[in-house]
């Protein structure tokens, strides 16, 4: 089973995901329209020789009409396909090739929409708008929703009435008053709304054929779909703000290591607090970088962490800060107060000692990245390093202290945000040397600035820190922090050939 209740961000990195696993969205289309195909034949007595009319519009729902239309005469009913656009400018390609197929076999009829239905049908199937819909409705689909509203039979959604909104269930000026609304994969929220209910009528969920694989792991959907790409019209700044604390004269590389993670995840500013020895050996120019005074960080410096805290858009917090009695006093203050900032915030190394030991309740907006020892520390128990332990452990230090939590490992787990736990398998044995945590954590941060959810940001920066290091291994032989570094852009640039080339699938 998949789950209930999928969003349509969901539904486009589901879809991606199942192409990467070899199951093509063509594939998809065919079982959807199959599936409302059958809820039509389980409504009728007969279909044979019923008069079935399907009004389609040129995206993705429109093919899945077009398959629907091909089974239906294929059990004897007369078909009529209305469209409401010129053939060629359906542009989706499994849609595009569904229509084909019709016109080729002739065994349905296709006919240009003139504004209305002529004649009576015994069934109309809404094929228009689906997950895509954005703003009122207009002509012609305005007209063609008004014209099937006033029509006699059975009226038939597909995916979800033309005019509802699928996320939220706002009714798009008007929209089709469905019997059935036959969704596909799982319930969109929308769909469940008090407002959209005498729109969707009985609502049947349809199981179009995609691996579990697609919803239970991450993977390259999961970028595509949830880290946005710049807008032409960018200026510095939308890309994020994003605020490093840590380091110790002990730890100097760590906090450099995250900060140049968010630089190469997206963010557009970094801005590195730490101790001057730290701060003295400047890694990069790219980076803006603020000395604390002395070797640790300190109680002293909490306040103003705090003033720039309110001025980024997300915070990591840990990366060699070590565990100085003054350093742990200095994090768990630093830490209360951030929770009280709702900003996103990774906690990461020796500040997640600090948050088991204290016992600090958190936020959904934080984010924490233990390895397996730090886990067991926050919980106060050992874990078996096996997969079905590392799910429960994951969910019970999210609920214990309110946050998200990437479980990291040689399977990571990421639990919390009310949502069942996810896995990512990406990642090669190499990546166990020091450092590739610190790029993780800085990999967050930037993602939290873009996503504004913290659970889709451990799930994206999980994957993504995987994905470089077995691009970086196959190409360099090596996973080292710096070799991920020069990976991540690759991977975000276009995140389904780098799964393939990751994967040696020969499909980049």
């Amino acid at each position: 089973m998949g789950p209930r209740i999928v969003s349509t961000r969901d539904m486009r990195a589901y879809e991606i995901n199942s192409e990467a696993l070899g199951v093509p969205t063509i594939m998809l289309m065919e079982n959807a329209g199959a599936s409302v195909a059958r809820v039509v034949e389980g409504e009728l007595e007969e279909v044979s020789g019923k008069r079935i009319a399907i009004i389609a519009g040129k995206g993705g729902k429109a093919g899945d009409g077009f398959v629907a239309a091909r089974h239906l005469a294929a059990l004897g009913a007369k078909v009529r396909v209305y469209l409401l656009y010129p053939p060629e400018t359906v542009k989706h390609p499994d849609a595009s090739r569904n229509l084909d197929i019709l016109s080729r076999t002739g065994d349905v009829e296709l006919t240009k929409w003139r504004g209305r239905l002529s004649g009576n049908f015994d069934v109309v199937i809404d094929a228009m708008l689906g997950t895509g819909t954005r703003g009122m409705l207009r002509d012609p689909v305005k007209g063609a929703v008004e014209q099937a509203n006033e029509a006699q039979g059975l009226k038939v959604a597909i995916d979800l009435p033309t005019g509802v909104d699928p996320d939220t269930g706002e009714i798009l000026g008007t929209a089709f008053r469905a019997d059935i609304t036959v969704t596909m994969h799982a319930a969109k929220p929308g769909l469940l709304r008090d407002e959209a209910r005498e729109y969707v009528g009985r609502l049947v969920v349809a199981n179009i054929g995609m691996p579990p694989r697609a919803w239970t792991h991450v993977g390259p959907g999961d970028v595509a779909a949830r880290i946005p790409r710049r807008p032409r019209k960018t200026h510095k700044g939308m890309g994020g703000r994003v605020l490093v604390i840590g380091g110790s004269a002990s730890y100097i590389g760590a906090p450099w290591l995250s900060a140049l993670a968010a630089l190469a995840g997206g963010a557009d500013l970094v801005y590195l607090y730490t101790p001057q020895p730290v701060a003295r050996h400047r890694f990069s120019p790219e980076v803006i970088v603020t000395p604390l005074e002395g070797d640790i960080l300190e109680e002293r410096h909490v306040d103003m962490l705090v003033e720039a805290a309110g001025r980024a858009d997300a915070i990591v917090v840990g990366p060699g800060v070590g565990l100085a009695r003054e350093t742990f006093a200095a994090v768990a203050e630093l830490l209360v107060k951030l929770a009280k900032l709702d900003k996103p915030v990774v906690v990461d190394a020796d500040a997640l000692k600090v948050v088991g030991r204290e016992n600090i309740r958190l936020t959904h907006k934080f984010i924490l990245t233990p390895h397996l020892g730090e886990a067991s520390r926050l919980l106060g128990e050992e874990i078996e390093d096996e997969l079905e332990p590392r799910v429960g452990a994951a969910e019970r230090i999210a609920e214990k202290y309110g946050s998200v939590v990437l479980l990291k490992g040689w399977v990571d787990v990421i639990a919390g945000g009310g949502r069942e736990a996810r896995l990512n398998e990406t990642g090669v044995p190499e990546m166990s040397v020091g450092g590739t945590g610190d790029v993780l954590a800085g990999l967050a941060a930037a993602f939290a600035c873009k996503t504004l959810d913290a659970r889709e940001a451990a799930e994206v920066a999980a994957y993504v820190n995987g994905i470089a290091g077995m691009l970086a291994y196959r190409r360099e032989g090596a996973a080292m922090p710096t070799a991920l570094l020069r990976h991540i852009p690759i991977v975000l640039r276009d995140p389904v050939a780098a799964h393939h080339e990751a994967h040696g699938s020969g499909n980049a």
